[in-house]
């Protein structure tokens, strides 16, 4: 289907509209088969046909203003009252929603500065993450000018509580940790990083994006999950994401705080604009209804009942899956001991990319991940049922990537020369030849092994950045791809 590129002389009928619609997703994943895993977390047809129709109902209105829409407001203090209840925050535990993961940890980041400014605590406020951590902490403090440290994780992929005392210093105002996780799905030692904290006496973060809608009702399901909510003597803020386990529409995350005090960090004011005086909560300003509608007709139609009913299931899908691996797949082995519904495999013998690169055939659309090299696996509901064919499919996968095969070997050399070239060119060279490389057309469609391979040897190097600052430019440049 051609690109649109100019508005219809006359506007297109809903029928055209549909038509067009269906042509443009003929190559989305068909995520509804569940032979994938991330970017979609669905609780089933019959919950979010009710979640759609709210989301629907409050897409057009715009929660910038409380006291236009104070419906809107009610909503959104909802959601935080039953995130704060669920994640043991008492009465003074405040917050706001937020678009998604990273605006709620770019809020917590800055909500940390500001209250180290307020305190006078440093002039170079420092941010100590684990080096599993999610991005976004990275990112928000590239923004808005925090120093950050990355702390080492042990062999379970836990952050090192000896490297975190040994990096902490004066000027530390934030630790953060991760429950769980996000590559391999560890939960980090909450409790001990807590208390360094209070000890210092700065500010500690749990990031559940991933956990903070899942984590609570596996507990309730007697699964033994550690302290790492607010529980914890010493935690100040979290993240949790709605539009995960919450199974709310895709835009709703919150953002927590211990008082309504660190809250205040995280608003924007600027009273001498001409446009009047000009204050937002979060880091957007215009912000759609829609998701918050979603997320409060998730929470109270799912109900305490529908969220402990398919943890449970999810869990017990994830456990299968995991004691299959470990029992029936010996070329696999899975990173640390994960306990919730996400987890990484990795092998000792085989290209794991060239295992994705088989599954991809198989219909499985996979994440790969790097340091190590391993699969990333994360289960929901929509998950439930689909284990023993991912199993099937999973060994059949290993199989193939054991054979000798001509792309394989041209795959490993490939990587090979990427090593060798690395050691005797000059950075300036390297980079020329590795954008080449990149930007060249891929003869096997879908199969990436080489690619992620390359990628991998390259991680944290100045010529893998320039590699994807021209991938991610490329892919936004329109292109007018005939049918």
């Amino acid at each position: 289907m051609s690109p649109t590129t100019h508005l219809p002389e006359n506007g297109l009928s809903e029928e055209a509209i549909h038509q067009r619609l269906r042509e443009l997703t003929t190559d989305d994943m068909n995520w509804k088969e569940g032979k994938f895993f991330g970017y979609v977390y669905y609780p089933g047809d019959a919950y979010y046909a009710v979640i759609k129709k709210a989301y629907m109902d409050f897409s057009a209105t715009n929660a910038l203003n409380p006291a236009v829409f104070p419906s809107l407001k009610q909503m959104e203090n909802d959601v935080v009252r039953i995130a704060a209840n669920l994640l043991h925050g008492d009465e003074q535990v405040s917050g706001t929603m937020t678009s998604g993961g990273t605006e709620s940890i770019f809020m917590a980041v800055k909500a940390a500065k500001e209250w180290a400014k307020k305190h006078k605590r440093s002039r170079n406020p420092l941010m100590l993450l684990p080096v599993t951590a999610h991005p976004a902490f990275c990112k928000a403090a590239d923004t808005i000018e925090l120093n950050y440290k990355l702390i080492k994780v042990d062999a379970n992929f836990q952050v090192d509580l000896e490297d975190l005392k040994k990096n902490i210093t004066a000027d530390t105002v934030l630790i953060v940790g991760s429950a769980p996780s996000y590559p391999q799905g560890m939960i980090d030692p909450i409790e001990e990083m807590a208390k360094i904290a209070k000890s210092h006496h700065c500010l500690m973060h749990v990031d559940a994006c991933v956990g903070g809608f899942i984590l609570p009702f596996l507990k309730m399901n007697s699964v033994d999950i550690p302290p790492f909510d607010f529980s914890v003597d010493g935690v100040t803020s979290m993240s949790a994401d709605l539009h995960k386990y919450g199974y709310a529409a895709k835009g709703a995350s919150v953002v927590l705080y211990k008082n309504p005090d660190l809250r205040k960090g995280q608003f924007y004011v600027k009273t001498d604009w001409s446009g009047g005086i000009y204050g937002s909560p979060s880091f957007m300003g215009t912000r759609g209804g829609g998701p918050i509608a979603a997320a409060w007709t998730a929470l109270n139609h799912i109900g305490m009942d529908g969220y402990l009913r398919m943890a449970k299931e999810t869990y017990e899908e994830t456990v299968y899956i995991k004691r299959i691996i470990r029992e029936e797949i010996p070329e696999l082995k899975i990173l640390g001991q994960p306990i919730a519904t996400l987890f990484a495999i990795t092998s000792d013998t085989l290209d794991m990319y060239e295992v994705a690169d088989e599954l991809g055939e198989l219909g499985w659309t996979i994440n790969r991940q790097q340091l190590p090299s391993s699969l990333h696996i994360v289960l929901n509901y929509i998950h439930v049922g689909k284990g023993e064919s991912f199993i099937r499919d999973l060994k059949t996968a290993v199989q193939k990537a054991k054979r000798f095969s001509l792309l394989h070997l041209k795959n490993n050399l490939q990587i090979g020369a990427v090593k060798g070239l690395k050691k005797i060119l000059n950075e300036q060279q390297f980079t020329n030849l590795t954008q080449r490389f990149s930007g060249s057309s891929n003869p096997e469609g879908k199969r990436k092994a080489a690619m992620y391979g390359m990628m991998s040897e390259l991680s944290g190097s100045g010529s893998l950045n320039d590699m994807v600052v021209d991938f991610l430019d490329k892919l936004y440049k329109h292109e007018d791809k005939k049918a």
